[in-house]
């Protein structure tokens, strides 16, 4: 009896053990995937694309991306109509119009928006369009995004890809 007690007794100690270190070994791959999650999350950056795209048109983008993930798009650009405006060419009821007529309706698509003003002879367009919130197809109808295979469904919008589509645009871009 004393043996079969010392080997019940050694067993439960030995199993006692194996559960120690599941436990152990389990919290330590719980720590390590909290510490991999926390630390190694997707950088986030903000990318400047600025400058003139005609002789009457300047653009500022600003690009709030995650990694390569393309999550915010602001913009001011400036049409700039000094000279232009007349009696009978008014920047309020000729120009702005026109301005209007060439640029998307940004304020009927999801995720986006636009604002119109008027200072002096020049017309101010702020834009902004969050992909977060936005409708890839939508936006691939207004023609606001491309991509190299019509078939395949957008799922998110290439940082590097943007920055290139600006630049051949004319805009020099900058990390911030």
């Amino acid at each position: 009896i004393p043996l079969r007690k010392c080997t019940t007794h050694m067993f439960r100690n030995w199993k006692n053990k194996v559960r120690e270190n599941q436990m152990k070994k389990l919290l330590s791959v719980m720590l390590l995937a909290l510490l991999l999650t926390g630390c190694g999350g997707e950088e986030k950056t903000t990318t400047i694309c600025k400058g003139n795209i005609d002789e009457m048109t300047a653009a500022e983008v600003t690009i709030e991306a995650t990694g390569d993930k393309t999550d915010v798009m602001k913009s001011p650009v400036t049409y700039d109509f000094t000279g232009y405006v007349t009696e009978s060419t008014p920047i309020d009821t000729y120009w702005l119009p026109k301005v209007k007529s060439i640029n998307v309706d940004y304020d009927s698509l999801k995720g986006g928006s636009a604002k119109y003003t008027v200072d002096g002879e020049k017309i101010i367009l702020k834009i902004e369009l969050d992909y977060g919130e936005a409708d890839f197809d939508e936006l691939k109808k207004a023609k606001l995004v491309t991509t190299t295979d019509s078939d395949k469904k957008i799922v998110y919008i290439s940082l590097e890809e943007t920055i290139k589509e600006q630049e051949k645009g004319g805009l020099t871009c900058k990390e911030k």
